[in-house]
């Protein structure tokens, strides 16, 4: 049994003090932590309560055609994109906890209002405001993180906000489902809109109590206002845009490939995405406690080549029967999901850490525009390439992790401030 370790002036550590039991310590701490962790939750069930039925209930509450809707969430998107920046200045300005109140709000009050639209230009209008209200939010997080946890804690409360967002976005889903079993009709999708709406008041309410608590830190300056000055700041975020590029042509292309393609049976494609959330859920806190103060570009790029474990799989699994498929498939699902728990916990470290504090709204709201052309441009990757080259699909985005790990290597060993993942330079060049 360990009694402590000594330190070099022969004083005894307590057990509890040692090494082992710092790393069993994953929970995030300081004050506000729960009401924190609480209001991402339930902002996070709200999107999970929507997002899988989204096409389902716009058709049904607006009477509007399919075709309609997709090509007015598209253009809403777009509209979107360039107000991002004007978000970003407001959390500088007014600070993140009141910018998530007002976007909470905005989004509680679209999904009343889409109850009453029925006409493509309305509904455009209130897409593209809960679209900005969505980026807000998005922008906002991990600024709010960032003020409100101790210097130390800030990984883990960034990690936090992951957590609620996976567990919320299930458990949204899983609340979805049960409404739907209660109805019949279209009475279904106006109780989902109502009850969407008051998730997210009731997360503008948790949000209210949330205060910055951490005093001023020697990060406290002011860049140039011009991110994609900022060499550094500008590499990491692309190397986030690839990984997300990544993270979401596998989520949208994985099912039409399996199913389409390799005719697997269709419970393959929920068992594959439900190893994926338990193990965000179950292994995010723990292995960011693990990995926490090791050089950040290194972990990102061990995460980058983790996740083609599943995309080599699935680029081979035309030449494979289903019974060698499946074990396979939960092989490198597992392997990417480490990698991508790994990854963009690391990325979303660094995208705060390398930002001026005066100016992490803005740094933030350009990371979003770039999420939001890989959002724009991963389906479009994937129509072309499962039409044309359905397997190429696979080795063209192991490719890209590939291309992401040896760019995240060449930056640690050319930028010293990112690969320590500590205080930015300001605007730092390019």
């Amino acid at each position: 049994m360990s009694t402590g370790r000594r330190t070099d002036d022969g004083a005894r550590v307590p057990p509890s003090d040692t090494g082992a039991a710092k790393r069993a310590r994953t929970i995030p701490r300081g004050e506000g932590v729960g009401w924190f962790g609480t209001a991402a939750l339930v902002n996070a069930v709200g999107t999970g309560f929507f997002y899988p039925y989204q096409l389902l209930f716009f058709i049904a509450v607006t009477d509007l055609s399919l075709t309609t809707v997709g090509a007015g969430l598209t253009v809403a998107t777009l509209i979107a994109l360039p107000a991002v920046f004007m978000v970003g200045r407001l959390v500088d300005r007014w600070g993140p906890r009141t910018v998530l109140i007002m976007a909470a709000l905005v989004r509680a009050s679209v999904f009343v209002g889409y109850l009453f639209v029925h006409h493509i230009v309305a509904f455009v209008a209130l897409a593209v405001v809960a679209a900005v209200a969505q980026r807000a939010e998005q922008i906002s997080m991990p600024v709010l993180a960032a003020g409100l946890a101790p210097e130390e804690e800030i990984g883990r409360w960034l990690a936090l906000t992951r957590v609620s967002f996976n567990l919320g976005m299930g458990l949204g889903g899983l609340l979805a489902g049960l409404v739907f079993v209660g109805a019949g009709d279209d009475s279904g999708f106006v109780a989902m809109g109502l009850l969407n709406a008051a998730s997210f008041a009731l997360a503008a309410l948790l949000y209210l109590p949330l205060a910055a608590v951490r005093p001023a830190s020697a990060r406290k300056t002011a860049g140039s206002g011009r991110p994609w000055r900022d060499g550094a700041f500008l590499r990491v975020a692309l190397a986030n845009f690839a990984l997300i590029t990544v993270i979401v042509a596998t989520e949208v292309g994985l099912p039409v490939y399996l199913i389409d393609e390799l005719h697997a049976p269709t419970w393959t494609v929920g068992l594959v995405f439900a190893v994926n959330t338990v193990l965000m859920v179950l292994f995010q806190l723990p292995i960011t406690g693990r990995v926490e103060g090791r050089e950040p570009l290194r972990v990102i790029a061990l995460g980058g080549a983790l996740h083609g474990a599943l995309l080599v799989v699935l680029g081979l699994a035309g030449a494979l029967s289903f019974a060698v498929l499946l074990p396979l498939l939960i092989l490198g699902v597992t392997i990417y999901t480490l990698g991508e728990i790994l990854a963009t916990q690391a990325l979303s470290v660094l995208l705060v850490k390398l930002a001026p504090e005066r100016e992490l709204g803005v740094y933030q709201a350009f990371n979003q525009v770039l999420v939001g052309l890989s959002l724009a441009i991963a389906p479009l990757l994937v129509a072309f390439l499962l039409t044309h080259a359905p397997a190429g699909l696979w080795w063209s985005l192991t490719a890209l992790t590939v291309a992401l790990s040896l760019g995240m290597l060449s930056l640690h060993r050319t930028s010293p401030a990112a690969a320590a993942g500590g205080v930015p330079s300001g605007a730092s060049g390019s």
